[in-house]
């Protein structure tokens, strides 16, 4: 990623404010089958050269979203402030507003065995970021959910499928 965003540096300029990559390939997926990126900008631009520029800079496939300010009701825009990376400030949006985005995860273990469980609660222990609220749930940077995902996938464990996805502030004054 910090390669991709290197590249795209340059780009931002002139009536480009910046670029933010989101999606699978911030959130830790070993292999992102395409890179999510958002142009922001204000005024006019030729889209179809910043597209054509953008993919220049990248051998996957790219799925680039437009938008502008006057774009900020749209849905988009908590995604990025939940998962993007600002080429332009070198870091994640959620640093720059100072919130700390975060999913909540709530499984059982009543399929395992008690050997299991212990092995299981184990290998929680290997995900420092977490914050474990109970013995069901589990509070889960952005960061690393998809590594986390790839861990409880691992234990075959019964998932409610009901996530949060939480923004809590962050005072750092």
């Amino acid at each position: 990623m910090n390669i991709l965003a290197k590249k795209l540096q340059k780009l931002v300029r002139d009536n480009i404010v910046d670029i933010i990559l989101f999606g699978s390939s911030v959130k830790g997926a070993s292999r992102p089958s395409d890179i999510d990126i958002a142009v922001l900008y204000h005024g006019t631009i030729d889209k179809s050269v910043v597209k054509k520029n953008i993919q220049s800079c990248t051998q996957n496939t790219t799925d680039i979203q437009f938008i502008t300010l006057q774009d900020y009701d749209k849905f988009i825009f908590l995604t990025l402030i939940r998962e993007g990376y600002s080429v332009k400030n070198k870091k994640y949006l959620s640093e720059v507003y100072r919130i700390k985005p975060a999913k909540l995860y709530k499984y059982q273990l009543t399929s395992l065995t008690p050997s299991k469980k212990v092995m299981f609660q184990r290998g929680l222990r290997n995900f420092k970021t977490i914050e474990k609220l109970s013995n069901r749930v589990i509070l889960v940077p952005m960061s690393v959910t998809s590594e986390f995902e790839s861990f409880l996938r691992q234990w075959d464990l019964d998932i409610d499928t009901k996530e949060y996805t939480l923004l809590p502030l962050v005072r750092q004054e």
